[in-house]
């Protein structure tokens, strides 16, 4: 999992706290509670990227001593850590796990023989965790590379976050229809509130209920061409290409739903938890950051509890625009 973050001003650190505050203060649903039993086979299939640490890890824990059976699909881009990983799983729990190399940089076809490879081990794919990403808040990702400009960091990011995970999660809906009960978990953020973006009319764009993924594609890569233009700021662009890749994602959400009305797909953000990610400043365990896609994983249809196209805080759906 590539996931290296600092918020690099104290204002940034504000926004974040404050967003949290309005979280709280937000009409929300009833929470979701933990079930068992959410699809009609005897275990259920589930491919986590970003899985051999952090917010993955936690969730792949939480899936492995569940009471429900879950066959864990471990996506990481780093082999060895992914086994270091599975090594430390298998001292708690008394389960097989499976392991692939998952890269959202990697060419589609790549997500394509990703997808092949489950197909033929498992023949369906019953949850996707898209938790997966890049941040370059901090432009030398904590002194492990040279500087890295705005303008480089943006492509990347996008690149990354939105069309990696796009990718990936395209060439695995075939098997996810297999499913009885097939569900779309995409790990944002309160980077990613809808709020971020100065442009009203933007805002309008990316909430749109007629919004499409070729317009969305659109208008990422039109994020970036003006971030490179100089000119992101003039045209109603944040200084952000995370927090734009994480709006990116929960519109991708959104349609995704309006698309596929039997699965659930849904967006979490899990808190500003400590990772790796922010250097581990953050103030939520990352176990506790896992513990709403968890339940999305879990949660039983068979308590008429079928929620899509929501965006999730503290196991609750929330605004997007986070007031």
């Amino acid at each position: 999992m590539m996931t290296y973050c600092k918020w690099s001003t104290n204002s940034e650190v504000k926004v974040i706290l404050r967003t949290i505050c309005l979280c709280l203060m937000c009409v929300m649903t009833t929470p979701l509670s933990s079930t068992t039993n959410p699809t009609q086979h005897q275990q259920i299939v589930a491919l986590i990227t970003g899985a051999n640490k952090g917010i993955g890890y936690e969730i792949v824990k939480r899936l492995a001593a569940s009471e429900t059976t879950v066959q864990c699909i471990l996506g990481c881009r780093n082999i060895e850590l992914g086994k270091e990983a599975i090594s430390k799983l298998q001292k708690e729990n008394d389960i097989k796990f499976d392991l692939l190399k998952i890269d959202l940089e990697d060419d589609p076809e790549e997500h394509q023989k990703t997808a092949k490879e489950i197909e033929s081990k498992y023949g369906r794919c019953d949850v996707l965790i898209n938790n997966a990403a890049v941040c370059f808040n901090d432009p030398t990702l904590y002194g492990k590379v040279s500087h890295t400009p705005f303008e480089q960091q943006a492509e990347i990011t996008i690149r990354t976050n939105f069309f990696g995970t796009l990718s990936l999660t395209r060439a695995m809906i075939p098997l996810l229809e297999k499913s009885s009960s097939p569900r779309i978990i995409n790990v944002a953020s309160s980077a990613g509130r809808l709020s971020i973006i100065p442009s009203e009319e933007r805002r309008k764009k990316f909430s749109s209920e007629q919004l499409t993924l070729n317009e969305l594609e659109e208008y990422m890569k039109e994020f970036v061409r003006d971030v490179q233009s100089g000119t992101h700021s003039q045209r109603g662009w944040p200084n952000t290409g995370y927090g734009v890749s994480k709006v990116g994602i929960i519109a991708m959400t959104k349609v995704l739903a309006r698309q596929h009305s039997n699965f659930m797909v849904n967006s979490v953000d899990p808190g500003y938890c400590s990772t790796d990610q922010n250097n581990n400043q953050g103030y939520v365990p990352a176990e506790r950051g896992a513990l709403t896609p968890f339940l999305l994983a879990t949660l039983s249809t068979n308590e008429n509890q079928f929620v899509t196209g929501q965006h999730f805080y503290e196991e609750r759906a929330i605004s997007w625009m986070y007031q």
